[in-house]
């Protein structure tokens, strides 16, 4: 007697199941699914002989009642075991749209048996709609708050990675801190179609493909649904680009441009080269590639010009002012092997006086942005080291800064002689021989946001 499995076998290996990402356990849950599906037509009849009328022949009625639950059965059968096709991208098994919980995923682990079937069906469609894939549960148990129920799926140094806090009497979603991973053709199609014409509106390449997708979903106490993030990657031969998305709301965009994009005039890549020059000695380097930046979050937009190996030049204009910033990539740190190697690096980079620094720097800022750094007081940041800022002598320092030894964050307000009605800063970054490989102006509207 042939075993149910073989037939099934056969008929995943056909169009269109042949290409469909099939796990073992999926396909269990797929064939419960299949034999449910069969067990509930035999109970309404829908598989027992036909009725005939007296002159032999079946009832039309009858046969129409019948034909239909057959067909009706056999797609259900189907699509249980199939991904839905739509314009070329995998949408969703219909059986975990229909039956969530058909496709969680449940470790060994004792703590399981905590989980209601409520619990569990809210954890598979919340992984299912902000993560687009079923993670591993692996723990459950009670919180520190009565009534509720923590869980947690995947690994907490993985990639994919969930905590959740859950009603212990409903099982609703109480909490939520969730990441994870997808391929860049398992990304949804109300995502898949914005992709053309957002890489369109900023003159990128609008047959970049989805290369990854990483997602994350966070909810707070109160709140009534999570808030999903998801950063695309994209990539074709030879552009690159990138699209972020808040819940469905596009926030960011990138993409390289053509290097004759209308975007760079003659006399924008000659003021880049001549920066580059002061920076680094070098002239008259090639432009390489073009990319353009679109952050709405922000209300930005940035223009990156990377010339010669390592050099790139970044423009960026928004409601709170101007940035310019000739940056050198060269790899200057040394390598370091062992912990004592990178303790001594760090004392190197603070070891490095205020004084070299600014005769390094002075001549670069006054040549590049005509600002003289005599008239700036130095602040070394010291959460992020190698990074220095100068802002005009007299200002005071702003919420969240340190005096002139480190600043707890590098872009603070400065108040500025030039031009009126802006706010300046000259940031650096230097190595710990005092190279300076990045400078950067920020002119901040007065009424910008700050």
């Amino acid at each position: 007697m042939k075993h149910p499995n073989d037939d099934w076998e056969k008929e995943i290996q056909k169009e269109p199941f042949a290409e469909s990402p099939f796990n073992e356990k999926h396909k269990q849950h797929v064939l419960r699914q299949v034999s449910w599906s069969q067990t509930t037509l035999k109970q309404t009849g829908a598989l027992h002989p036909p009725e005939r009328i007296p002159n032999g022949r079946m009832n039309p009625r009858k046969r129409r009642l019948r034909s239909g639950s057959v067909i009706g059965g056999v797609v259900v059968a189907a699509l249980a075991g199939a991904f839905i096709l739509w314009n070329g991208q995998i949408v969703e098994p219909v059986v975990e749209r229909f039956y969530p919980t058909a496709s969680l995923q449940l470790s060994d682990d004792p703590s399981m048996s905590l989980l209601t079937d409520r619990m569990k069906r809210t954890v598979a469609i919340t992984m299912r709609d902000y993560l687009g894939k079923q993670l591993q549960v692996t723990l459950a148990k009670k919180g520190p708050i009565t009534g509720w129920v923590y869980v947690e799926a995947g690994q907490e140094l993985e990639t994919d990675y969930a905590q959740m806090w859950l009603d212990g009497e409903t099982g609703a979603l109480v909490e939520l801190n969730m990441r994870g991973e997808i391929p860049g053709d398992r990304l949804e199609h109300r995502f898949v179609r914005q992709i053309p014409g957002l890489l369109a509106d900023i003159g990128s390449d609008s047959s970049m493909k989805p290369v990854r997708v990483l997602r994350s979903a966070i909810m707070k106490k109160g709140e009534e649904m999570p808030m999903m993030n998801t950063n695309l990657t994209l990539q074709n031969d030879d552009s690159y680009g990138s699209i972020q998305w808040k819940q469905d709301q596009v926030v960011y965009v990138s993409g390289d441009l053509e290097l004759d994009t209308d975007r760079v005039t003659a006399e924008m890549l000659q003021t880049a080269q001549d920066a580059i020059k002061v920076l680094s000695g070098e002239s008259t380097l090639p432009l390489q590639e073009v990319s353009y930046v679109r952050d709405d979050d922000q209300s930005e937009e940035s223009i990156y010009l990377s010339l010669g190996d390592h050099y790139t030049v970044r423009i960026t204009q928004g409601k709170s002012g101007t940035q310019y910033a000739v940056v050198d990539y060269g790899q200057y740190m040394p390598e370091l092997k062992t912990m004592e190697d990178h303790e001594n690096y760090v004392e190197e980079l603070l070891g490095v006086e205020e004084e070299i620094i600014r005769q390094h720097a002075a001549p670069m800022v006054k040549q590049i942005f005509n600002i003289d750094l005599n008239d700036y007081t130095f602040y070394r940041d010291s959460s992020n080291l190698g990074m220095a800022s100068f802002r005009p002598e007299g200002n005071e320092d702003p919420e969240g800064t340190t005096d002139s030894g480190g600043t707890t964050d590098s872009k603070f307000t400065t108040d500025s002689e030039e031009p009126s009605g802006t706010k300046d800063e000259i940031q650096i970054r230097y190595t710990q021989d005092a190279r300076i490989t990045m400078i950067e102006r920020i002119q901040r509207e007065e009424n910008g946001s700050q």
